[in-house]
């Protein structure tokens, strides 16, 4: 059904084509056999002075006559004026909100022009069928710019039509229309939210246009590990909403549930400012591709290039900016063309440094993106795992959120039990709650989650282990002293190295030492770091350096032989380079640094000059294995325990675990030949003490 406008609109297009057309062409047949096809919409008189013309001859074989022809521009153009004479031909909505994205995007006529009659023909069949009627001979599609008769309907001259299609014009550098190589014309999906979306008297263009996000659910603090990172991008990004500085790009990356997205989210809320995604999901809400996600970029800020003081986000950047492989190329004589995979990185170059609005941008992966596109990024944040106390945070809010109930230690508990991010944590508080569960629901969805996405790993406990005593580590200083000497001092810069059989206490000592000097622990295994690829170990083991200096954590390397092998045996020159590049990065790293091992002689011996403190550690003396009895057991130990050579802590809390099992928990004996069990089933007993 057509309103009073689109009535109007449409016989403005019919006057327009009616008066460029020669009655002896093909278009001219064609529209006059739709025209009288539609007579009853259109409400048509006929105008004709003679009878035998006053009928519109639709079985005539080749083509009109030139009085048949007349007789038909004069039948439209009385309709025409009709229809302008009518009082309810007022714009409709449509072309009100047509004429204010005009406005905001300084458009010529013929621009809008060309939008309105593309945006009726997705939305309106009285047009889709006018125009599939009259160009059907010429093209592929309806709407091809190769075609004559598209600016013969609209009243525009051809090169005047032409030229709203150059690379540098409105039309296209906004991003509302593409054209491909064969001349199809496409407007931004989005544009038809202009028809869709019914009226609201507080609905501008923009705000029908573009997706405001969706409030965050982080607060400022929970970035607090960032602080120095995080304060600088508020900085900049208000500095640039202040002044309209161009091409100010902030790339937000890190592994997936760390909380870019709720970054950008909570800066731009502590800002004040309006948060627009792009491109998240196209008109039927499926998944944009990425030639529909560049145009979206592009028309989203063109529409805030006037200072509305709003911010982009464009997440999963990978889908536009990632290195040449796979893609459309955005860019060719009309617009866009999937001529090539990659897309021009002159264009996207452009297209990133003469941004008029702050854009931010989100990556998993975002080292695997074009450095040419990296460069030309104004700050870039990392976001890794949050530490413990932040994560505690976290969880206390969350549980808070969804009404599980949880004293603050459970969310201290939580966070230590589990080094999982933010996103995860949130995602198992939730499923939690739809079962009506407790905390034991949330720590199993947090575990089938962790599990799925990082493999099985051991709960990332931060502190001593339970019953530690540092009286029973065996070494060649003394714990308690060494541990308050740095206490008092403050020192940071340094580096030790922990050699000695299992279940000495090397880890359990570090994160001893961790403890009294106030800091958190970063603990790498060799699993965690040795890769299958060339040159993926060195990354990991840069990376894991980066971690704990972002973190200002103890890092700590286990089984660190793995990585720090004598180079005198290597047979593959990556042998050589992953210890080197582990001697680069211990010379240059101001933190403390940690490395245990069980084999200190496999060590290479250029690494034993770069520790500060190289401490062996042994197996406990009788009065030590007396002692721990009674730490671990609570008991009086048997005579026969002070004979046990190769005993270690890690032995005691082995058999404290047996003990429960098999309820020999009250029985001394039955622990003493526990004990002496563990130490028979050493290969070796005797062990030298020290490198």
């Amino acid at each position: 059904m057509l309103n009073a406008y689109e009535r109007q609109l449409l016989f403005f297009y019919l006057s327009n084509a009616a008066s460029r057309l020669h009655h002896a062409c093909r278009e001219a047949r064609e529209l006059a056999e739709w025209v009288a096809e539609n007579r009853d919409l259109l409400v048509l008189e006929d105008e004709s002075e003679e009878p035998d013309e006053r009928s519109l001859i639709i079985g005539c074989e080749k083509k009109m006559s030139a009085r048949q022809w007349r007789c038909l521009r004069a039948t439209i153009e009385s309709g025409y004026s009709a229809a302008l004479a009518c009082e309810g031909a007022r714009e409709d909505r449509t072309a009100r909100r047509l004429r204010h994205l005009g406005r905001e995007m300084d458009l010529a006529p013929e621009d809008l022009a060309i939008l309105e009659i593309s945006l009726r023909y997705h939305t309106q069949p009285v047009v889709e069928s006018l125009l599939d009627a009259v160009f059907r001979y010429y093209s592929r599609r309806t709407l091809n710019v190769t075609n004559p008769i598209l600016p013969c309907i609209l009243g525009v001259p051809a090169g005047a039509f032409c030229a709203r299609f150059a690379a540098d014009a409105p039309l296209v550098k906004s991003g509302l229309v593409s054209v491909d190589n064969d001349g199809d014309l496409e407007i931004v999906k989005r544009l038809l939210r202009l028809v869709a979306i019914p009226d609201d008297g507080d609905l501008d263009v923009c705000s029908l246009l573009l997706n405001a996000a969706t409030p965050g659910e982080l607060e400022w603090s929970d970035f607090d590990h960032l602080a120095e990172a995080r304060d600088h991008i508020e900085r900049l990004v208000e500095g640039a909403l202040r002044t309209g500085a161009l091409g100010v790009n902030i790339l937000v990356y890190g592994p997936p549930g760390t909380g870019k997205t709720e970054f950008c989210k909570t800066l731009a809320a502590r800002l004040g400012e309006n948060l627009y995604t792009v491109g998240e999901e196209d008109d039927r809400g499926d998944d944009p591709n990425r030639r529909e996600r560049l145009q979206e970029l592009r028309l989203a800020q063109r529409l805030l290039a006037s200072g509305r003081g709003s911010i982009l986000l464009f997440d999963e950047m990978e889908d536009l900016l990632s290195a040449p492989g796979a893609g459309w190329m955005p860019f060719s004589r009309y617009g866009f063309s999937p001529l090539r995979a990659g897309g021009s990185k002159v264009f996207l170059n452009r297209l990133l440094e003469c941004t008029p609005v702050p854009t931010l941008w989100t990556s998993n992966s975002a080292r695997a993106t074009c450095h040419a596109v990296l460069s030309r990024m104004t700050f870039a944040l990392e976001l890794r795992q949050p530490p413990p106390q932040v994560r505690a945070h976290i969880w206390k809010r969350e549980l808070a959120r969804h009404d599980i109930k949880a004293t603050e230690q459970d969310a201290h508990s939580l966070a230590k039990e589990f080094d999982v991010t933010p996103g995860v944590a949130s995602g198992a508080i939730a499923a939690a709650r739809l079962c009506g569960g407790d905390l034991a629901a949330v720590r199993r969805g947090v575990r089938s989650l962790s599990q799925v996405i990082a493999g099985e790993k051991p709960p990332a406990n931060q502190g001593p282990p339970e019953r530690f005593d540092p009286a029973l580590i065996r070494a060649d200083i003394n714990p308690v002293e060494f541990a308050e000497c740095f206490a008092k001092n403050g020192g940071r810069h340094f580096s030790l190295c922990l050699q000695g059989p299992p279940g000495t206490g090397k880890s359990a000592f570090v994160r001893y030492l961790a403890d009294r000097l106030g800091l958190q622990v970063t603990q790498k295994r060799a699993s965690d770091l040795l890769s299958m690829w060339v040159g993926g170990t060195e990354q990991q083991i840069a990376a894991a350096f980066a971690e704990a200096r972002a973190e200002g954590s103890i890092l700590v390397f286990d089984e660190a032989d793995s990585l720090l092998a004598d180079r005198r045996g290597a047979v593959t020159s990556w042998e050589v380079s992953q210890v080197n590049e582990m001697l680069t990065w211990m010379e240059s790293h101001p933190l403390p640094f940690a490395c245990t091992t069980n084999f200190g002689e496999n060590l290479d011996p250029a690494t034993l000059r770069r520790f500060t403190f190289k401490i062996a550690l042994d197996y406990l003396t009788p009065d030590q294995s007396q002692a721990a009895f009674g730490t671990y057991f609570a008991l009086d130990a048997p005579s026969e325990v002070g004979d046990l050579t190769a005993l270690t802590p890690g032995d005691f809390a082995v058999v404290r675990r047996k003990a429960e099992i098999l309820g020999h928990l009250q029985d001394p004996q039955a622990l003493a030949e526990l004990l002496s069990a563990e130490c028979e089933a050493k290969p070796d007993h005797a062990h030298k003490m020290g490198f």
